[in-house]
């Protein structure tokens, strides 16, 4: 209630301000210093009583080398808030940069970490000494259900080995300690629901084996090419039969070889050189539901001799490949396609008129095929005779959409206006347009 006081015959009204926010229950005031960097949280200690100790409560720590300014200053912030803190810890997120010590033990914080019953470890570490390390007991955390190590970090595991409720596991740029790392890595994971690895070149590792039997996605990554076409020997190997998405982008020219996926649905594939083992590999995605494609030569070759019996939506991106030449190919091949996106590449194809000069129309343009998108249509001949194919013959066709981006603004009308023109099979078809233009 506001009070008031005489002075001077005048009435004047003091307003006492209540801090309502330090008021609020223990769970919310965790929650409002969660939203802030934790060296700002931390500094709420000076505020009152109230306040002193409420950021030692926090279930989540975040420390960032960028977040601090003093270059030494996150690390002995590192230390003590560590001693400091009270409750039990749900997740850590450790990002240290260049300027981190060389004779900083990273280990330790690790450790103080993990003996709080951590559930998500996230560590970052972009020193320049060598990769380190962590403690064993990581190796061993049964409360441990996301880890995620990137960069200087050395996968040295220990005799014994199990994380009984890790389902999510993230590998990027570490170096393993030997061959058999990752294998026994993998085998302590009894309920691992998902893996991302980013491969460095010179790993450790030659045969880079993912052999884990509920593994449900696997995203993976090598993006340094060898110096020379010949085979290294080196190879990525993948055993997972509950495994149902496959991300692979792969730059490297190892082999490959895959097996045991009964149950893959949805693929996305990025390479950039001829494999060993290549048409093997690219018939073990006949089964699938979807399929991105970086389309090459070599992979336009075997289009024609795979069916994709339950295929229903495709992306497909040619890298320098003749992709017009070898889509009625692919679409003979997919008879429950329904939705497909292709995108030009503006290379002359080898044979004008490709798809009149097939025998019959594709399954899929008279059963199923009711999307299709053209991405960066430049106005050539070939283009605009493969639009006009697949609109007189789609006759499940609801939707189309060409992009013209690369188009210049004064082309965009006419064009339009010739696609529009063109006949369509389907009464219930919408043609739509994307330019680059407002």
């Amino acid at each position: 209630m506001p009070k008031t006081t005489e002075y001077c015959d005048e009435k004047i009204e003091e307003i006492l301000c209540e801090d309502r926010i330090s008021s609020l229950p223990d769970d919310l005031l965790v929650t409002i210093l969660l939203s802030v960097p934790l060296k700002d949280a931390a500094a709420t200690m000076i505020l009152s009583k109230r306040w002193r100790f409420m950021w030692t409560m926090l279930p989540i720590l975040v420390y960032k080398e960028s977040d601090v300014e003093s270059k030494n200053s996150v690390w002995d912030f590192l230390d003590k808030s560590l001693e400091l803190h009270k409750a039990p810890l749900l997740g850590m997120y450790m990002q240290l940069g260049p300027q981190c010590p060389l004779d900083a033990d990273v280990g330790k914080w690790v450790a103080m970490a993990l003996d709080r019953g951590l559930a998500l470890l996230i560590f970052e570490l972009r020193w320049s000494a060598d990769p380190t390390s962590l403690p064993m007991t990581l190796y061993s955390c049964k409360s441990l259900k996301i880890l995620r190590l990137s960069h200087k970090v050395l996968v040295d595991l220990p005799s014994s080995i199990w994380l009984p409720s890790l389902q999510i596991l993230e590998l990027n740029c570490v170096v393993y300690k030997n061959e058999d790392s990752l294998k026994r890595f993998l085998s302590s994971c009894p309920v691992l629901e998902s893996m991302t690895v980013t491969r460095e070149k010179d790993d450790n590792v030659k045969i880079f084996t993912v052999k884990a039997p509920y593994l449900l996605d696997l995203s993976y990554g090598n993006y340094m090419s060898d110096d020379d076409e010949e085979d290294t020997g080196r190879c990525l190997v993948i055993d997972t039969p509950a495994l149902t998405y496959l991300d692979i982008a792969d730059y490297s020219g190892n082999s490959w070889s895959i097996e045991n996926t009964p149950c893959l649905e949805e693929v996305y594939f990025n390479v950039d050189r001829s494999l060993l083992g290549f048409d093997k590999f690219l018939r073990s995605f006949s089964k699938v539901l979807f399929l991105e494609l970086i389309l090459t030569d070599k992979m336009i070759v075997c289009f024609s001799t795979i069916e994709f019996s339950r295929l229903t939506k495709c992306k497909l991106f040619p890298n320098n490949s003749n992709w017009m030449d070898s889509l009625v190919s692919f679409l003979h091949n997919t008879p429950k396609l329904n939705n497909c996106c292709q995108k030009t590449n503006h290379q002359p194809p080898i044979a004008s008129m490709w798809w009149s000069q097939s025998i019959s129309d594709p399954e899929c343009l008279s059963s199923s095929l009711e999307k299709f998108e053209l991405i960066d249509y430049g106005g050539r001949e070939e283009e605009r005779e493969l639009v006009e194919y697949i609109l007189t013959t789609s006759i499940c066709l609801k939707t189309a959409t060409i992009s013209l981006s690369t188009l210049k603004l004064e082309d965009e009308d006419i064009t339009m206006k010739e696609l529009k023109a063109i006949p369509r099979v389907s009464i219930t078809s919408h043609l739509f347009f994307k330019t680059s233009h407002k």
